[in-house]
């Protein structure tokens, strides 16, 4: 029985220090036009102001869960508040928008070493009957962070802050982050074994320069108007990830360090988990789409943008909290979950055919959706770190956030790629109903990952 008594209360503080990674992307989206007028800058340089923290945060997230596993989780995550808040103080006070982009990369390194550090020690420190409630809680924060960061972000740019404006997007995260650094101090200590290994750099840099060619050409690949040279680059993206396995499984046979266990990804349960969570992260083709139909199609401002996505978000924050205390099985949780994400974009492809404008309708078809994604990520999230043992924890949780990541990213690229290309040829509402309607179709393949998943376990 785990007898640590400030469980919980380490718990909040994790939580809210990881609620800082999503929250960041969905607030500073909405500080873009700001951050245009405040220094001129380019589409091509706000682009890369929300891509390189998510690039840097997938590229280094798996190695965040690593360095927890070497160093230990408290201290990691400590480091990565530390990470974070300094980065976020240098982005408030940047003097172009070069340094801005600068200062975002370094934010996307202390968010990759706080999102491991959660799910690792929530098997580390929970009993197996405490941990289904503890990831519940900490799931909830990506919906939490969808809702706050769009209406926020709005509140905080329309109030007066002196000579400030999109500054106070990165100065809201200094409290929060000298809060969470006392917070676990006092609540929580290393209760993991720490491993008296050495670092992998060489299997490092090549996962992280494997998942940069990976990424990169989803996110620019529209720019270039996808030129021969980019499916190039991801060619190489993917035969530098597989010498990267052979060279971890080489290093693992010589008793070196590793960075991942390749036994992890040979694992079909696993490895199938890691499919749905692929899959039901193309959610995040709707922030791409969504603002911009709202926006450039209706001519709604950046306060109605942001109150049109508040069911989806309110329902992907309340979706963990409620189905933590329906007694279902893993299983019959999953299909619910991947059932209510796929019946609740496709009806709302159907209703924005139909009615072009938002309505009751799409607000409550976009709530089933939402609630169909908040059920699914902490079930995905449970049974993927149940799969592994506790000296391999950090490791899978980097392996999952690496999921979330590249599948955000690879939906938003798909999704919105097809929408801008549709937009040319039949026109804004088509697009948005097509596109849409993708993302449900695309979670057929998590059902059907989910089948087979059912079948190896039992």
């Amino acid at each position: 029985m785990n007898t640590y008594p400030k469980r919980w209360q380490a718990l909040n503080f994790l939580i809210a220090g990881a609620f800082l990674s999503p929250l960041d992307y969905f607030i500073v989206n909405m500080a873009l036009p700001s951050i245009k007028k405040a220094f001129n800058a380019s589409d091509h340089e706000l682009q890369m102001v929300i891509a390189i923290y998510g690039l840097t945060y997938a590229a280094l997230v798996v190695c965040g869960g690593r360095l927890g596993d070497i160093y230990g989780r408290k201290k990691v995550f400590i480091s990565g508040l530390y990470t974070f808040l300094f980065s976020s103080l240098a982005c408030a006070f940047s003097p172009d928008v070069t340094w801005l982009i600068i200062f975002r990369m370094f934010q996307g390194v202390g968010a990759s070493l706080l999102a491991p550090q959660v799910l690792a020690s929530i098997k580390d420190l929970f009993s197996s009957q405490e941990q289904p409630k503890a990831v519940s809680l900490f799931s909830s924060v990506f919906g939490l962070a969808s809702v706050v960061g769009q209406l926020f972000g709005g509140v905080l740019l329309s109030m007066q802050w002196g000579h400030f404006s999109w500054e106070m997007v990165f100065l809201v995260n200094v409290p929060i982050t000298v809060i969470c650094i006392l917070g676990i101090h006092f609540t929580m200590e290393d209760r993991n074994k720490k491993e008296q290994t050495g670092i992998d750099f060489i299997g490092a840099l090549l996962l992280i320069l494997a998942l940069l060619m990976l990424i990169c050409p989803l996110i620019f690949g529209q720019k270039f108007e996808w030129a021969w040279w980019i499916f190039g680059v991801l060619l190489a993206g993917i035969l530098l990830l597989i010498s990267f396995l052979r060279y971890e499984k080489k290093q693992l046979q010589k008793n070196r360090p590793i960075l991942i266990d390749p036994a992890l990804l040979q694992q079909k349960p696993f490895a199938l988990s890691l499919l749905i969570i692929f899959f039901y992260n193309f959610t995040a083709g709707l922030f791409i789409c969504y603002p911009y139909y709202l926006q450039q199609f209706l001519h709604q401002n950046s306060m109605q943008t942001g109150l049109a996505i508040v069911p989806y978000g309110l329902a992907f924050f309340l979706g963990p909290l409620v189905t933590s205390k329906i007694k279902l099985t893993t299983y019959k949780m999953m299909y619910t979950g991947l059932g209510l994400l796929m019946t609740g974009f496709l009806i709302s492809a159907a209703a924005f055919y139909v009615q072009q404008k938002p309505s009751f309708i799409t607000h409550i078809t976009l709530f089933i959706a939402g609630f169909g994604h908040g059920t699914i990520m902490p079930v995905m999230m449970r049974t993927a770190i149940s799969l592994v043992s506790k000296e391999k924890a950090g490791q899978a949780s980097g392996l999952i956030s690496i999921g979330i990541q590249i599948g955000s990213v690879t939906g938003g690229a798909v999704i919105g790629t097809l929408f801008f290309n549709l937009i040319k040829i039949l026109g804004f509402n088509e697009a948005f109903v097509i596109a849409v309607g993708m993302i449900g179709v695309f979670q057929l393949t998590g059902i059907w990952a989910g089948s087979r998943l059912r079948k190896i376990i039992d």
